[in-house]
C-alpha cells in the first residue's frame, strides 16, 4: 500500500500505523506490514515556535480549506505540540522497523486573505512539515497549502513532481513483487515445511535449476538488520586524501594479478590511522571501477553492535548474501557447469537443513556455501573482490580464523581477491600475502588535512603561525589521523581564546602520543565532582545503550544523570539546564565529552539492496537531504574511546572506580531508567494504561470465562483539572485493532470515549460494551517524554546485563535494594506492551515478594 497524505490527515495516517503495529490481529497488523511508502503534503509532523497553540492552529486551517465541520470536529482538533512530538516519534521508529519509503512535500505560498496570526499566510511552517530525519527526502511544491493536492492538469509542474515520485513507487515495487515476492504461490521451500524435504529437493526433471523466487527467500533468509550499519556511519574522508591508494603498487598489483599468493593484501595501522575511512573508499573505488563486470562485497566489524555485527556468522552472512545477489545464479543465460550444479544443491540442502527446520546458522554451512559460491564464480572468471574491516575487533581466536578461511579460498586459481584491515597487534602471520602499513602511507594525507584546517582558520598575516603549527602537529602525528583531528581541535579552541603562538607550540608538544594517553590528558580538567560524575555517566550511556540514541532522547538523559535531578520536566524546562534545541544539546556534548563523542547521521539499512530497482528511491535524486534533525544519534568517535573507558580504566578519570566498569553502566541505565519513569507528567498515562490492561483481562476472561487476578488503578485527583479542547483525542491511544468503526463513529458524536468505571467483577455479570473496554481518557502528555519508549522496552535488558546475581558490583548491590521496592515493578508493568517483558516484570514481582532475585532469564 502507498498512502497519500495531505495536511492534518497525515497525522491521522501516522496514528493509524502506530495502531496497527500494536495490533496482535493480523488483519490489522498487516496494514503496518504492508505499507510500501508513505507521501506527506504539507502535514505538520512537529511543533514550532509559531504552533504553540496547535488546538487553535488546525481549527484556522480547517476554517482556510472551507471544511464543513461541526463543534465536535472542531473540538477534537484540540491537539497539542506533545501529540505531535508523539506521533512524531512513533513514526520515525515504525520507519526505521518496516522500512517502508517516505516522500515529504512542503507549500512554497501562503494562502491570500487568510490570517493565521503568527503563521503570516503560510499554513504549515517549513521546520513543521519536515520530519527531520537524515533519510528524508524533501521538496516543495509551487502552491499553497490548499492548491499543493490540487492540480490543473497533466503537464502541471507540482502534478509532474508527485505523480512521479508515487510513479517511482509503484514501478519500484511492482518490480519488488514480481521479481522478489512471491505473488499468488507462497515459495516452495515454505510449502515444505510440513511435507517431504526430499521431494522439494530433487523436484522435477533439472534439479540443478534454482527457481528465483526460492533464491529470493534464500537471501532474505541470509539477510539481518544492522548488516551495512558500520560503513554507513564511517565518515567521508578529509578532502583531496585517499587517493593514494589507487596509485600505489601494491594496491594496483592486488587488483590485478593472477599469482594466487598475491590475493591476499591486509591494510594494517595503528589505532586510529584511518582504517576503517580508507576501506570505505577502496569498497566504494572498486564499485564504481568493476560496474557490472565484476562483484564487491563488504563487511565491516562493529564491536560496539548487536552480536551478528562483530562475529563470523555475521560476516559469513553478509558476504553470502551479497554475492548471491550479485551471481546471475537464476540467469537463464548463465553457463550451466558443475560448479553452479554443486552450489545449487548446496542451497536447496540450507534450505533443507536449516530453513525449513528453523535451526540456527551455522558456520561450518555458512563457510561450505561461501566456499561453494566463489568457487561457482570463479568458474565464470568474475572477479570478485572481497573487504573486511576491523578484523581487530574479534576476538583472537576468530580473527586466526578468519585469516586462515581466506588463506585457504585465495588458493584457488583465478579466485576472489580479499583486502582485510587490522591494527599491527595481534599478529597474523600469512606467507606470500601483500601488505600495506597505513601509517607510512598516510602521512601526506595528514600533511594536507592540518593545512586546510588551519588556513581556514587563521588569517592570512598570521601565516607564520600556520607554518610552525603544521610543523610540529605534523612531526609529532605518527601516522595516526584520529590523534591529528583531535589536537588540531584543541588547537583551534587555544587560538580563539588568544593563546600565543609559543603556548600552542607548547600545548601540541604536550599531547600525548598514545591515543589512550591523549584520552587521559583531554579529560584532565578542572571541574568539580558533580559534573565529573554527570560526564562519566554520559559516556556510560553511550557505551552500553542497546542501540544509538537519539539526539531527542539525549535531551532527557542529560537531564535526569545530574546529581540535582530535576522533579519533573517542567522543573526541568524552567531550570539553567534545560537544552532548548539540538544545537544547543550537540554544542554541550561536544564540550561535555571534549570532543570524544560525535552527533551524526545513522543510516539504517537500505532497503533497497535487497534488489536494484529500489535504488533509485532510496537516491533522492533531486531531493533535499537533511542532515540536522533530532533524528541524528550520539557515538564515540573511534572504537579505541570504548576500549579506553571499558577495558583501560577510562573512568577513573572522572571519577568512577569500577572492578567492572559495563556492569555499572548498565546499572547507571536502569537507575536513570526508573528515575524518568516516575516523572508525574507519566501519572494520568500510568493510570491510563493500567485501565486498558483492565480492560484487556476483562475481554480475556469473557471469552475464557477463567479467573483472573488485576489491581485497581490508583485514583488521581483532580484528573480533569487544566484539560483544554485536547480531551477528544484522549482515547484515541487506548484504542485497539480489534474495535469497530463504531467506537470511532461514536466518539466523534459524542466528543469522548467512554471511560472505564465500575467494578471487575460487575463487568464480567454483564454484556461488555466495546466503548467500555477502551479505558483511557487521559493519555494526552502535557510534556513529550522522549525517553519514554526506550526507559519501557529496554530497562529489563539492562536490569540482565547488570549481573546482579553474580558477585555483584558496589553499585550493583545499590541497585538491587533499589528494585526491592514493588511500586517500581508495578508502574512498570503499567507501561509496558509486550507479552514476554511483562512476564519477566511478574517473575520481579514475585521474587522480591519473597525477598529475593528472580531466576536468571531462559
Amino acid at each position: 500500500m502507498i498512502f497519500i497524505a495531505h495536511s492534518l490527515g497525515g497525522i491521522l495516517v501516522k496514528e493509524m500505523l502506530a495502531l496497527s503495529s500494536t495490533s496482535e490481529a493480523p488483519k490489522h497488523k498487516g496494514v503496518i506490514e504492508s505499507t510500501a511508502a508513505v507521501v506527506f503534503l504539507g502535514t505538520p509532523h512537529r511543533g514550532s515556535p509559531e504552533l504553540s497553540a496547535i488546538g487553535e492552529w488546525a481549527r484556522s486551517m480547517l476554517s482556510s480549506l472551507r471544511f464543513q465541520t461541526t463543534s465536535t470536529i472542531l473540538d477534537s482538533l484540540g491537539l497539542k505540540t506533545t501529540d505531535l512530538e508523539r506521533a512524531h516519534e512513533a513514526f520515525c521508529r515504525l520507519w526505521h522497523q518496516y522500512d517502508f519509503q517516505v516522500k515529504t512535500f512542503q507549500e512554497s505560498f501562503g494562502l491570500t486573505g487568510i490570517d493565521l496570526g503568527v503563521l503570516g499566510n503560510k499554513v504549515v511552517p517549513h521546520e513543521s512539515s519536515l520530519i527531520g530525519d537524515p533519510r528524508e527526502h524533501a521538496e516543495t511544491l509551487q502552491a499553497n497549502h490548499k492548491q499543493m493536492s490540487r492540480f490543473i492538469s497533466a503537464q502541471d509542474p507540482n502534478f509532474i513532481k508527485v505523480a512521479g515520485e508515487i510513479k517511482a513507487f509503484y514501478t519500484a515495487i511492482d518490480n519488488a513483487h514480481t521479481q522478489n515476492q512471491f505473488t499468488a504461490e507462497p515459495p516452495k521451500f515454505l510449502k515444505m515445511k510440513a511435507g517431504n524435504n526430499n521431494e522439494f529437493l530433487h523436484e522435477g526433471d533439472t534439479p540443478d535449476v534454482l527457481d528465483k523466487k526460492v533464491l529470493d527467500e534464500f537471501l532474505a533468509a541470509l539477510r539481518f538488520d544492522g548488516m551495512n550499519t558500520r560503513r554507513e556511519a564511517i565518515l567521508a574522508p578529509a578532502i583531496n586524501s585517499g587517493y593514494w591508494l589507487f596509485r600505489d603498487q601494491k594496491f594496483h598489483h592486488w587488483t590485478t594479478t593472477t599469482d594466487a599468493s598475491n590475493h591476499l593484501l591486509f591494510i594494517k595501522g595503528k589505532p586510529g590511522a584511518g582504517k576503517s575511512t580508507l576501506m570505505k573508499e577502496a569498497v566504494r573505488h572498486m564499485q564504481c571501477v568493476q560496474k557490472g563486470d565484476g562483484i564487491c562485497a563488504s563487511f565491516f566489524v562493529d564491536a560496539g553492535g548487536g552480536l551478528l555485527q562483530r562475529c563470523q556468522t555475521g560476516i559469513f552472512r553478509s558476504l553470502l548474501y551479497q554475492l548471491l545477489l550479485q551471481s546471475r545464479l537464476c540467469s537463464p543465460v548463465t553457463h550451466a557447469n558443475s560448479e553452479r550444479k554443486t552450489l545449487i544443491y548446496s542451497i536447496k540442502d540450507a534450505i533443507s537443513s536449516t530453513i525449513l527446520t528453523s535451526v540456527d546458522w551455522s558456520e561450518r554451512l555458512l563457510q561450505n556455501l561461501l566456499t561453494r559460491t566463489l568457487q561457482y564464480l570463479a568458474s565464470l572468471s568474475t572477479p570478485v573482490f572481497i573487504f573486511v574491516d576491523a578484523l581487530d575487533e574479534l576476538s583472537a581466536e576468530t580473527q586466526r580464523q578468519q585469516v586462515g578461511f581466506w588463506s585457504l579460498q585465495k588458493l584457488h586459481f583465478q579466485g576472489p581477491r580479499i583486502c582485510i584491515s587490522c591494527r599491527h597487534f595481534p599478529n597474523i602471520t600469512v606467507a606470500g600475502c601483500l601488505e600495506l602499513v597505513l601509517d607510512v602511507y598516510n602521512q601526506d594525507d595528514i600533511l594536507k588535512y592540518i593545512t586546510q584546517r588551519l588556513s581556514t582558520r587563521i588569517s592570512k598575516h598570521e601565516g607564520h603561525w600556520r607554518k610552525g603549527l603544521t610543523e610540529k602537529i605534523y612531526a609529532l602525528s605518527s601516522g595516526v589521523f584520529l590523534w591529528v583531528v583531535l589536537v588540531v581541535d584543541e588547537i583551534l579552541e587555544s587560538y580563539d581564546n588568544g593563546t600565543s603562538l609559543p603556548g600552542l607550540i607548547r600545548r601540541v608538544e604536550e599531547m600525548p602520543p598514545e591515543l589512550e594517553k591523549l584520552y587521559e590528558s583531554m579529560l584532565t580538567f578542572s571541574a568539580v565532582l558533580e559534573d565529573r560524575l554527570m560526564i562519566g555517566k554520559m559516556f556510560q550511556w553511550v557505551l552500553a545503550a542497546n542501540r544509538p540514541l537519539r539526539l531527542d532522547e539525549w535531551h532527557h538523559i542529560l537531564a535526569f544523570i545530574q546529581l540535582s535531578k530535576p522533579a519533573s520536566l517542567a522543573e526541568w524546562r524552567e531550570s539553567e539546564s534545560y537544552t532548548e534545541n539540538d544545537h544547543q544539546l550537540e554544542r554541550k556534548i561536544k564540550n561535555l565529552s571534549r570532543g570524544l563523542l560525535e552527533v551524526g547521521t545513522k543510516q539504517h539499512d537500505i532497503p533497497a539492496e535487497k534488489n536494484g530497482e529500489m535504488s533509485s528511491i532510496n537516491a533522492g535524486a533531486g531531493s533535499l537531504d537533511h542532515e540536522e534533525g533530532s533524528a541524528r544519534v550520539v557515538r564515540v568517535i573511534h572504537q579505541s574511546v570504548y576500549d579506553f573507558f571499558i577495558h583501560k580504566g577510562g573512568f577513573r578519570n572522572l571519577g568512577l572506580e569500577s572492578v567492572n566498569p559495563l556492569v555499572d553502566c548498565h546499572c547507571t541505565i536502569v537507575n536513570t531508567c526508573i528515575d524518568y519513569l516516575f516523572i508525574p507528567e507519566l501519572d494520568e498515562y500510568v493510570v491510563a494504561r493500567q485501565r486498558v490492561n483492565m480492560a484487556s483481562l476483562i475481554s480475556a476472561s469473557l471469552c475464557s470465562e477463567t479467573p483472573f487476578e488485576t489491581e485497581e488503578p490508583p485514583k488521581l485527583e483532580a484528573q480533569q483539572k487544566g484539560r483544554g479542547s485536547g480531551h477528544a483525542f484522549e482515547g484515541l491511544d487506548a484504542l485497539r485493532p480489534w474495535q469497530s468503526i463504531e467506537v470511532v463513529e461514536n466518539w466523534l458524536a459524542g466528543g469522548a470515549l467512554s471511560p472505564y468505571t465500575g467494578s471487575i467483577a460487575g463487568s464480567v455479570k454483564r454484556s461488555v460494551s466495546r466503548e467500555s473496554l477502551v479505558a483511557a481518557t487521559s493519555q494526552v502528555l502535557d510534556d513529550y517524554p522522549a525517553l519514554l519508549v526506550y526507559a519501557i522496552t529496554e530497562v529489563m535488558l539492562h536490569i540482565e546485563l547488570a549481573e546482579l546475581d553474580t558477585s555483584p558490583t558496589q553499585k550493583a548491590q545499590i541497585l538491587i535494594a533499589r528494585l526491592g521496592d514493588d511500586a517500581i515493578w508495578k508502574r512498570l508493568r503499567a507501561l509496558q506492551q509486550e507479552k514476554r517483558t511483562r512476564k519477566r516484570t511478574g517473575e520481579w514481582l514475585e521474587a522480591i515478594a519473597k525477598n529475593g532475585l528472580p531466576p536468571a532469564p531462559e
